[in-house]
């Protein structure tokens, strides 16, 4: 193997691992953004809350060094990926602030599911 070579080689190696470093594995979360609420409906003899799906912006606040936010459509669903941590979770949807107390553990390389329910206005 001749100097050059092995010289190319390091190289290489120093660029990814320096791409590793600029750009952490992330994890991904799914989600769902909606609101209880309603009069309560009777199927079988079991009463049940509707929930509706709610169309908006959830924001994931990692402690005071990050903040991204998500636009939610009207399905209520969305996807993220952030880099890990422990994130506090908020919604706001027309102009109202999900006030539920919500956190969101991401994990590098996992999915996780979460649930951003509000209650009833």
């Amino acid at each position: 193997m001749s100097w050059r070579y092995g010289a190319l080689l390091l190289a290489a190696v120093l660029v990814a691992s320096c791409g590793a470093l600029v750009h952490p594995a992330q994890g991904t979360v799914h989600g769902t953004f909606e609101r209880a609420g309603g009069p309560a409906v009777v199927k079988h003899g079991k009463a049940t809350t509707p929930v509706v799906p709610l169309a908006g912006t959830v924001t994931f606040t990692n402690g005071n060094v990050s903040k991204v936010s998500i636009s939610v459509g009207s399905s209520g669903t969305f996807s993220i990926r952030l880099p890990p941590g422990t994130y506090a979770v908020s919604g706001v949807s027309g102009g109202q602030t999900c006030s539920v107390p919500l956190t969101a553990r991401v994990r590098a390389g996992e999915t996780s599911r979460i649930l951003v329910r509000c209650p009833a206005a």
